[in-house]
């Protein structure tokens, strides 16, 4: 049996999109399956999607198609309409938050035309509850054709040694593309309304909106940025924490916050986040005014990062007696 992934990206720069794609391989590769997949993007992403895509699925033959993206699976049913397809949907956050811009603008059309291609697809699988409720909402696609199956982590973030967190600072911690609606500026105001001396907001990641976190940084000195992490930093970056703080207003599953949980860090994030509720649970829920509260309050972290691990592992058991659903076969 033959089947092919499309993916623009698997690195880290990916985000949960490429941990997916790199999953689902790993998954396929380990029952045996033949998996080819797409040409990655090299010089832009237009190019990848009007000339590469179409080249590659052209020539190639395969059972089974499962494009690991909503844009990624655009032209699919197109050029494959009477192949087996399978399309993973990550979230909607482009439809409910509509960024300024003509970026924004092309992503929120690239988005719409990915959820209309997704109609014609076999099977649609999405990373959470809330990312099928936003599909329905957005897509009018029937319920029975979505399957959710969870994003997963990486084994790593459960078996690696912690690092020895040094010194005597209280370290909180972000890690996110720099984005509008991830609300960096946020939790850089509130962070320099915290008092506490030894206090350290370490703030990994790029984006659009590198420059101006940049310069908003400089303002307090105990806020450091960290630039992009790669892959094999990433426990490390976790581990040097007292606390994870996820501000985002959107999520479809939210992987550095499971990522968090599962270094055994405690997690915050703010009661107006529209997360799914599979991690909404894990996490301490706070308003605006309570968090220096909550963050005084480090009986209270470490215990809600005990009992946050616990509910992670029953959900990363379901996640391992469903692996196989994500690849429809």
């Amino acid at each position: 049996m033959k089947y092919v992934v499309l993916a623009r990206n698997l690195d880290s720069k990916a985000g949960g999109i490429g941990v997916y794609g790199r999953n689902l391989i790993k998954n396929l590769s380990t029952r045996g399956i033949e998996v080819v997949v797409s040409p990655r993007e090299r010089l832009s992403y237009f190019k990848w999607l009007l000339f590469d895509i179409p080249l590659f699925l052209l020539k190639s033959d395969a059972e089974v198609y499962h494009a690991i993206g909503i844009i990624e699976g655009i032209l699919l049913p197109i050029i494959k309409p009477k192949a087996k397809k399978y399309i993973t949907i990550h979230d909607l956050i482009p439809l409910k938050h509509r960024g300024k811009g003509f970026r924004k603008m092309l992503e929120w059309l690239l988005v719409r035309l990915g959820l209309f291609s997704a109609r014609f697809y076999d099977k649609i699988f999405a990373v959470s509850h809330l990312t099928k409720i936003d599909i329905i909402r957005f897509g009018g696609i029937e319920e029975d054709k979505i399957e959710v199956v969870y994003q997963p982590i990486e084994e790593k973030f459960l078996r690696t040694s912690p690092h020895k967190k040094e010194g005597g600072t209280f370290n909180i911690g972000y890690i996110s593309r720099m984005e509008e609606y991830k609300r960096h500026e946020l939790l850089i105001k509130l962070f320099r309304e915290y008092k506490n001396p030894n206090g350290r907001l370490y703030l990994a990641g790029s984006g659009p909106l590198f420059e101006r976190i940049r310069k908003i940084s400089e303002k307090d000195k105990r806020i450091i940025l960290l630039g992009f992490v790669p892959d094999e930093k990433v426990v490390e970056f976790y581990d040097m924490l007292d606390v994870y703080i996820h501000p985002s207003k959107y999520e479809g599953w939210g992987l550095p916050i499971v990522e968090a949980i599962a270094r055994k860090k405690p997690v915050i994030i703010f009661e107006d986040a529209d997360i799914s509720r599979e991690v909404r649970g894990l996490c301490l829920v706070v308003s605006l005014g309570t968090l220096f509260n909550m963050l005084d309050n480090r009986k209270h972290l470490k215990k809600l990062s005990v009992i946050s691990y616990r509910r992670l592992k029953v959900m990363k058991t379901y996640e391992n007696s469903n692996s196989d659903s994500s690849s429809g076969v």
